[in-house]
């Protein structure tokens, strides 16, 4: 009969704990190392109404949204209970139509509207495993807390040739998503225009299994939300690095590896008997030497930072954007 390749391990902490929980690796939220991001949104967008007749905005249930004009009562507010989400709509007349949650804009009017993602219902960002040379084994896949001790699961790898699984390194454990703003605001409205938004968004990551801040992380993580063509700073911490200094230098340096080599462009060979290339006509009159702009490199660079983390971290950062074209 084969042995099962898990075994059990036992940590007696000096302090007690709460409660009875069990986490497994990976988890709903989290990914085999246990770790969540949350993102939270905080936007405030000036848009108008062009038109000599009002409008009503549909809103995203999954954002919240006060509007600011008088005394700020067109409100709707989420909150997620165990697994159910609690809407708490305020001014339902002016909020609600069709059964749609949203907002009136007035004839020719401007209005500022503050669109959230809260940590009471945050948007929790895809988070990829963890991986060695051995795969998800050889790592901690359970762990217990009752009273007094921590307690759980090592998956073993069943084949003594294999002493080590490997060198730690920090790997990406999240993309970016972009939000363009025709995807943000769908209008298929002339008369409704998007003047400017600017605000703030909160990338939360959290080691959820580390409840009693006995383990620690090491990975790398990426700006969460790129808003296409907006203005993103203030990053708080600033990041470590970029994602072409990360995936071009940093990781081949931290393994000690030499990253490849670009292939140069191999001059054209010169054919005998061919006319030459020159700066002159065949008239003999002189011309000027063609510019030359290389094209852009595909793709787009983002933040990303390094991190050892216990229980969590919270990275900050600016985003606005204006219509320059109004």
């Amino acid at each position: 009969m084969k042995r099962l390749a898990a075994s059990l391990f036992i940590l007696l902490l000096a302090s007690s704990l709460v409660s009875a929980t069990t986490y497994h690796l990976p988890g709903d939220t989290y990914n085999n190392i246990g770790i969540m991001g949350q993102v939270m949104i905080n936007l405030n967008v000036t848009m108008v109404n062009t038109a000599p007749f009002p409008k009503f905005i549909v809103v995203n249930p999954r954002y919240d949204f006060t509007v600011y004009r008088l005394d700020n009562s067109e409100t709707m507010n989420a909150i997620l209970v165990g697994n159910t989400v609690l809407h708490n709509i305020s001014n339902v007349q002016r909020t609600t139509l069709n059964y749609y949650t949203g907002f009136w804009i007035m004839p020719y009017e401007t209005v500022v509207v503050n669109f959230r993602i809260t940590s009471h219902y945050s948007y929790i960002v895809p988070t990829v495993d963890y991986k060695t040379v051995c795969g998800d084994t050889a790592k901690i896949t359970t762990v217990e807390y009752n009273g007094s001790s921590v307690s759980g699961v090592i998956e073993d790898l069943d084949d003594i040739g294999i002493i080590s699984c490997g060198v730690m390194y920090p790997q990406l454990v999240n993309t970016p998503k972009v939000l363009y703003l025709r995807s943000m605001f769908p209008m298929v409205d002339a008369h409704i225009r998007i003047l400017q938004y600017e605000g703030d968004v909160t990338f939360r990551l959290t080691n959820v299994p580390n409840e009693a801040g006995t383990f620690n992380t090491f990975f790398a993580a990426s700006i969460p939300v790129i808003f296409d063509g907006a203005s993103m700073t203030n990053f708080t911490p600033n990041y470590t690095m970029t994602y072409r200094d990360y995936m071009e230098e940093f990781v081949w340096k931290y393994k000690g590896l030499n990253p490849p080599q670009k292939s140069q462009p191999q001059p054209l060979p010169t054919m005998p008997g061919m006319f030459q290339l020159s700066s002159s006509l065949i008239s003999g009159v002189s011309v000027g030497s063609p510019e030359i702009n290389p094209p852009r490199q595909a793709g787009f660079d983002f933040p990303v930072w390094i991190i050892f983390m216990g229980r969590d971290v919270d990275i900050t950062y600016h985003v606005s954007w204006k219509n320059e074209g109004r």
